[in-house]
């Protein structure tokens, strides 16, 4: 019993040693994971902390923001910045299809957008901001309708005096309208939801409002045009050079067979000096050389052999 009881021991050890050795590799493996897990929450718990302060940090701006714009000479300002940076992202150049601030007495325009075919667009940016700021941070429905109306009345202000000034309307290269941009969507989409005949409204008066996305828009096919109108500038160069080059090659032809008339005429004229000398000179020298007086050889000149064919020059 003794010896039976060992050797079951024994097997009993075999059976029990992998699965001792796979719970002391299963033991490390949760080691490890709870370690990573420990560093995962302390790498979030930072993030936390990062994103809180980004947070704080935006919250302030946007206050400092809403402050600031709150001043009509910072809201003026800003107006000028975005129309810049919109001219800018839509790849036009600066004194050549615009002209930012062009100065124009007391009715001075921010700016002049040039477009192909020597015409030009006047556009002034507009920042109606103080009741749409009280409107979009109003508590109530009731103030916020009330807010709406008086940044309707401001736009509908800005639009009247605008229609007022006679941007370009005595030149002849101007378009007829005003852009009035409005560097903020909501500007525009609150006047239209509080008035949805705005934009009648403007037009009556020669004014077009435009918000950053449609005068993007706008920007962009007066970009694509000049480029088109480059091509086209480049094409008509190109055609140009290929008519002079046309000229050239028709006046080298036309040089050409005057040479070939002249080179016939030069070897026909030789020929009869050839003649001329083989005939009556050379025979005459040769019997004055038999004479004893003179020892040179007087030499033969024979006649060059024509390779020019006969066929007329081909007329241009």
């Amino acid at each position: 019993m003794k010896a039976d009881w060992n050797l079951k021991k024994q097997e009993f050890k075999e059976i029990v040693l992998p699965i001792e050795k796979s719970l002391e590799a299963l033991d490390q493996q949760i080691k490890t994971l709870e370690s990573k897990r420990e560093g995962a929450y302390s790498s979030l718990s930072a993030h936390l902390t990062h994103l809180s302060v980004a947070y704080k940090e935006l919250h302030e701006s946007a206050i400092k923001l809403e402050q600031s714009l709150k001043s009509p000479l910072v809201r003026g300002s800003w107006g000028e910045y975005q129309l810049q940076r919109l001219v800018e992202m839509a790849g036009m150049k600066e004194h050549v299809s615009y002209i930012p601030q062009p100065p124009d007495a007391d009715k001075r325009a921010d700016m002049i957008i040039y477009i192909p075919g020597n015409r030009k667009i006047y556009v002034d940016a507009k920042t109606p901001m103080g009741a749409y700021l009280e409107a979009m941070t109003a508590d109530n429905e009731t103030t916020r309708k009330i807010k709406l109306k008086e940044h309707l009345a401001a736009v509908k202000e800005r639009i009247r005096d605008l229609g007022k000034k006679d941007y370009g309307q005595n030149q002849t290269d101007a378009f007829e309208y005003v852009i009035m941009f409005l560097p903020n969507e909501g500007l525009l989409s609150v006047s239209f939801e509080a008035d949805p005949e705005i934009f009648q409204y403007a037009l009556e008066r020669k004014v077009l409002l435009a918000s950053p996305i449609n005068f993007l828009a706008l920007l962009k096919a007066i970009a694509l045009g000049w480029q088109q109108q480059q091509m086209t500038e480049e094409v008509e160069k190109i055609a140009h050079e290929i008519k002079e080059l046309y000229s050239s090659f028709v006046e080298l032809m036309e040089l050409l067979n005057r040479l070939r008339k002249a080179l016939g005429s030069s070897m026909e004229a030789f020929n009869k000096i050839a003649t001329l000398c083989q005939g009556k000179i050379i025979p005459s020298t040769k019997k004055i050389k038999t004479s004893g007086a003179f020892s040179e050889e007087v030499g033969d000149v024979p006649e060059i052999e024509s390779t020019l064919k006969d066929i007329p020059p081909q007329s241009s």
